[in-house]
This record gives structure tokens, C-alpha cells and sequence, in this order.
């Protein structure tokens, strides 16, 4: 007989929970992955020395340029072809780019290790989303959706520190070789648990000319902002991209309005919404997003924290994250997104200006950091875990995993030009070095994209309509 969970609404099956446990380790191998390169950069330089700084960062970049680019095609053919199917793909590809990657004999070998690392993760993220939210009833997906982006908050905080042991006792080529198991639990758990979701084998095929436009599009949009400052924005080389993109879009729309099946469904456009809960994705994200950097950057150059405590330090971020995702969940299942996002995203712009008043030249880490740090956090699991909920919360099922792709896309472009921003901000001072003020400035911009995207997520209805039934196996 199938176990039976009750937590207050529809009940929810035993199956539907490893589902959900198996897509959300798939999740945490995509987090695992970004977390360890972060820290894994410094010694990637020592080994190539050779190399610029400028080269060493392709080893980020070009891992964003093609996650980014493909994320939104990847959705779209898991919902036609199989999610299962695209999963176990992109879970291959990471595990065979982290093999290969941890034995580079040279930083180009590298680079393309992560450009095939970038593909799998963008297969695996809207595949897993789609099979976990098919899983459960719409009034559920509140707490099934929080579950599963939490797993992302809980691979940045194991992901440094776990990274960091294995690179300060061997190298990163370990850090690396870490994800070569964790990939082959979650492939392994996957087949046992998970089932392929039907199949919507349309007489037309997805539009192929539409795919490979708005890829190339969202890569290069990417790849503009990510480059940008070091190119400079005005350098032919970002001017051309920034036309190519705007090009590509507006075919891409014209492709959209009169394709028999377009890349992203009209359908889907039409889901009111969908279409806040990506926007305010959007907006939120350009402060979130930020705010690991922004604290790392203030800790080191201001207050004078060394790696170690700066690593230390930071956990309470996505520690009350991770914890306020999965309380969440529960709370926007019962009184409906709305009433959760909203005082969500207030948190963190609470915590953001807390920083802002508070984080001077000398601060005390208890009374001037802990309580931004706490309130941001808890902000932040109450943001987007939410919104990527109430962003596949009255699409249709055919569409999950193409929804999940859309909101992820906004979130990914909106962290670099977050990112973006912030380094204007900090190195607009005459000397170029961070100060304190520009400190200042940079949590007041975070605590603003907070504020403007929760004016637009009141758009987002008070409460969402009960589904029929759905069968855990798709």
C-alpha cells in the first residue's frame, strides 16, 4: 500500500516525496558544482600560472554563458521528449566534465570541460523541476518547489567548505573529482525512483530556428554583462553583442507569434501568473544574487577578515536560507504565494539596509553583521524558492519544465547584471578601492531591487486553485 504524508491540505504519497528527494539531490549536484568553482578559482590560477586573470575566469564564465544560453531549449525538449531522459543526459554530461576537468592537462581542456558541464546543468535543472511539480497537486507545489530550490542553498554553504578542505589538502583537481560520486548517487537514485513523464509528441517540431536564435541570444546577452566591465561597455566587442541579442529577440518574438509550435509555448506567455512571478524573479534577483559577493568583498577589504572566518561568517546566510525555504513552502501552500513572498522580500531589504546602517570599518560580527546576515538570509528563502513555486503554479503540465527553464533564465541574467552593477558601484570611487561608503551604497542598491520586486509580485494572485489529482509518475 502507498504511505500516505498529510501536512494539512491534500495529502501528499510516499512516492511523491523520493521524487522530490531524488530531484532535489540532482539540484544539489548542480549547486555543488557552481559553490566548489568559486573557491576552486585562486588554485586554478597557481596551476596555470601562465595564464591572465582574465583567462582563469573563463573557467565562471563560460560555465554561466552556456548554462544561461541553453537552460530555456534544454526546458522546452524535456517536455517534448522526456524529462527523465534530459535529466539522465545532463547528469552525464556534468559527471563526464568533472572527470575530464579534474585531470586537464590545460586551461583550455578546462574551460570546455565546464562549457559541457554548463550544458548538463541546464538539462538537469528544468528536467528535475518538471518531474518534482508534476509529482504533486497544485495547492502542494508551494512546499515541493521551496524543497527543491533549497537544495541550492544547502550546496553554497557545503560547497565552500567542503571544497576549501579538499583544495588546501590536495588540490582543486579534487574538488572536482567530488562531484564524479555525488553525480552517480543522484543517476543511480534517479533510475530507482523516478518515471518518464509522457511525452507531448506534437505533429509539428519544436521550432528549431527559435531555439538556436534565443540560445545564442541568452548566451551572448550573458557573456556581454559578464564581460562587459573588463571589455569595457562601450568596446565593439559588447555593442555588437547587445545588437546581436536585440535581433535575435525580436525574430525570435516574430518566430513566437506565428510558429505552429514555438519555443516558448503562446500558451505559456499567456499564464498571468507565470509571467509576475518571472518578472519579479527578475528584479529580485539582481540584489540576491549580489549579496554572497558584496558581503565576501566587504569582509575581506573592510572589516579584514581572513578566508577562513570569512567562510565561517557567511554561513548564516545560506543557512537561514536553507532553513526558511522549508518553512516556506508550507506557509505559501496554506495562505497562498502572495503572503509569503511579499514579507519575504521585505526581510531581505530589511537585512540589506541593516548592513547598510551597520557595517562600518570595525564592526562587531554579533551586533552589526549576525542580524543582516539573518534577516537577508531568511529573506531569501522566503524569495525565490517561492516565486519559482508561483511561477509553475497554474501552468499546464506539458509545460513544466519549459516554465522552470523561463524563470531560472531570468534569474541567471538578472545575477549577472546584479553582479554587474555592483562592481560599478564599488569601483566608482577616484582611487578604484572599495570604501566604505561605496559599501554602503552597494547594500542600499541590493536593499532596491528587493523593494521593486516585491511591489511587482503583488500582482500575484491571493490564493491558488486546487488540482484534480495528479499521478506521481509523471
Amino acid at each position: 500500500m502507498t504511505q500516505v504524508i498529510d501536512l494539512g491540505t491534500r495529502k501528499v504519497s510516499g512516492r511523491a516525496w523520493k521524487i522530490l528527494g531524488a530531484t532535489s539531490l540532482t539540484n544539489f549536484v548542480v549547486g555543488l558544482d557552481l559553490s566548489i568553482t568559486n573557491v576552486a578559482v585562486p588554485d586554478i590560477g597557481r596551476t596555470f600560472a601562465s595564464a591572465s586573470t582574465a583567462d582563469i575566469s573563463w573557467v565562471l564564465t563560460f560555465y554561466m554563458v552556456v548554462f544561461a544560453g541553453f537552460l530555456i531549449v534544454a526546458g522546452r525538449w524535456a517536455d517534448r521528449f522526456g524529462r527523465l531522459r534530459m535529466l539522465n543526459i545532463g547528469i552525464a554530461c556534468v559527471v563526464i566534465g568533472a572527470a575530464l576537468a579534474s585531470i586537464a592537462p590545460s586551461l583550455v581542456v578546462l574551460v570546455a570541460m565546464r562549457g559541457l558541464q554548463g550544458i548538463g546543468a541546464a538539462m538537469m535543472a528544468p528536467a528535475s523541476l518538471g518531474l518534482a511539480v508534476a509529482a504533486w497537486p497544485i495547492e502542494r507545489r508551494g512546499t515541493a518547489v521551496a524543497v527543491w530550490s533549497s537544495t541550492l542553498a544547502l550546496s553554497t554553504a557545503v560547497g565552500p567548505v567542503v571544497g576549501g578542505f579538499l583544495i588546501e589538502y590536495g588540490s582543486w583537481r579534487w574538488a572536482y573529482a567530488l562531484e564524479i560520486p555525488v553525480g552517480l548517487i543522484a543517476l543511480v537514485w534517479g533510475i530507482r525512483v523516478l518515471s518518464e513523464s509522457e511525452r507531448h509528441p506534437e505533429t509539428h517540431y519544436p521550432d528549431l530556428v527559435g531555439a538556436a536564435l534565443l540560445g545564442a541570444a541568452t548566451g551572448g546577452l550573458a557573456l556581454a554583462i559578464v564581460q562587459g566591465q573588463e571589455w569595457g561597455w562601450t568596446s565593439p566587442a559588447v555593442l555588437g553583442l547587445l545588437v546581436f541579442c536585440a535581433v535575435s529577440l525580436i525574430v525570435v518574438a516574430r518566430r513566437t507569434a506565428t510558429h505552429s509550435d514555438p519555443i516558448v509555448p503562446r500558451t505559456l506567455l499567456a499564464v498571468s501568473s507565470f509571467r509576475v512571478a518571472s518578472t519579479s524573479l527578475f528584479l529580485f534577483g539582481l540584489g540576491f544574487f549580489s549579496m554572497l559577493l558584496a558581503v565576501v568583498l566587504y569582509l575581506t577589504e573592510i572589516a579584514g577578515y581572513s578566508t577562513v572566518n570569512v567562510g565561517i561568517a557567511i554561513i548564516t546566510l545560506p543557512v537561514a536560507a536553507l532553513v526558511s525555504a522549508n518553512v516556506s513552502g508550507p506557509l505559501a501552500d496554506r495562505f497562498g504565494f502572495r503572503a509569503v513572498v511579499i514579507p519575504g522580500m521585505l526581510l531581505f531589504t530589511v537585512g540589506a539596509l541593516w548592513l547598510c546602517v551597520r557595517a562600518g570599518p570595525s564592526p562587531n560580527y554579533l551586533l552589526d553583521l549576525f542580524p543582516g546576515f539573518l534577516l537577508a538570509g531568511t529573506g531569501i528563502g522566503a524569495g525565490p524558492a517561492i516565486l519559482n513555486g508561483a511561477g509553475v503554479s497554474e501552468v499546464k503540465p506539458a509545460h513544466f519544465s519549459v516554465a522552470g527553464a523561463v524563470t531560472q533564465t531570468a534569474r541567471q541574467l538578472a545575477g549577472a547584471i546584479g553582479v554587474a552593477i555592483l562592481v560599478a558601484i564599488l569601483g566608482a570611487s577616484a582611487s578604484g578601492v572599495p570604501t566604505v561608503g561605496a559599501f554602503r551604497w552597494a547594500f542600499a542598491y541590493l536593499a532596491s531591487a528587493a523593494v521593486l520586486a516585491s511591489l511587482v509580485a503583488t500582482r500575484l494572485p491571493a490564493r491558488t486553485k486546487a488540482s484534480p489529482p495528479v499521478n506521481s509518475a509523471a
